[in-house]
């Protein structure tokens, strides 16, 4: 398999790309890559560049050779909001949530989460889910990397949430709960809502309801773990209106 970059800047045919040193010591020492092999790179515009490697560097430099697709992408835009776990649980969340084709990723700090992180802990957590879903989608063969929200607490998920469907799992809906398969279709955008381990609270749920009209969602009679209920409602969206499947 070639292997795949992400240029966060834009490229063109025939330009050529300096890579950090972590990349190349992926592509030099990890895949044993010399110069004259082929590379593939893609950044936020959704497509995908056939590339070689010219200089072995520091710095390593790739020549853009030729456009190839213009993106993998899913035509359902999930955003995914996702209660703050225990770090290995909320890493495992993201990078599924990246190959199942969510377009967008909001970490949620609710009152059953762990605790609130220092400004430090954030930045570096959120560093940390960043190469996350950066090497996900290298991984999977996206085209686009998901944007990734800083941690927020429940007023500010308002001026963050797009239009479209709103749809939150809660463990103790029980029959009350729509199933996915009998909403109606979503336009293009869809927005899902998953707890933490310790699930939310019924006044978080409320809010969810009365201040953010979510609708409240099953998935089914067992109750599942944060980070398998995430990776469950984006799989489910994506082969009830998206592309798998």
């Amino acid at each position: 398999m070639i292997p795949r970059l992400y240029i966060p800047q834009g490229v063109r045919p025939g330009e050529r790309v300096a890579l950090d040193e972590a990349e190349r010591h992926r592509l030099t020492r990890t895949l044993r890559l010399r110069v004259g092999d082929p590379v593939r790179v893609f950044h936020e515009s959704g497509g995908e560049w056939r590339a070689v490697i010219r200089e072995a560097g520091p710095p390593m430099e790739l020549e853009v050779l030729e456009h190839l697709s213009d993106g993998r992408e899913s035509p359902l835009r999930v955003t995914l909001v996702l209660g703050l776990t225990k770090s290995g649980a909320i890493e495992v969340a993201v990078q599924k949530a990246v190959e199942v084709g969510a377009d967008t990723l909001i970490p949620l700090l609710t009152r059953y989460g762990v605790s609130r992180p220092d400004p430090h802990q954030a930045e570096n957590k959120l560093r940390r889910l960043q190469r996350i879903a950066v090497e996900a989608a290298q991984q999977c063969g996206r085209t686009r990397v998901p944007t990734l929200h800083p941690l927020v607490e429940w007023p500010q998920l308002a001026t963050l949430l797009p239009e479209g469907p709103r749809l939150l799992f809660w463990e103790k809906v029980g029959q009350e709960g729509a199933r996915l398969s009998d909403l109606p279709p979503p336009r293009e955008r869809v927005t899902l809502l998953v707890g933490p381990e310790g699930g939310l609270t019924g006044e978080e749920v409320r809010f969810a309801q009365e201040e953010l009209q979510f609708q409240l969602v099953t998935l089914g009679p067992r109750i599942l773990r944060a980070e398998t209920a995430a990776l469950v409602a984006a799989t489910a969206c994506q082969l009830l209106w998206g592309d798998m499947g």
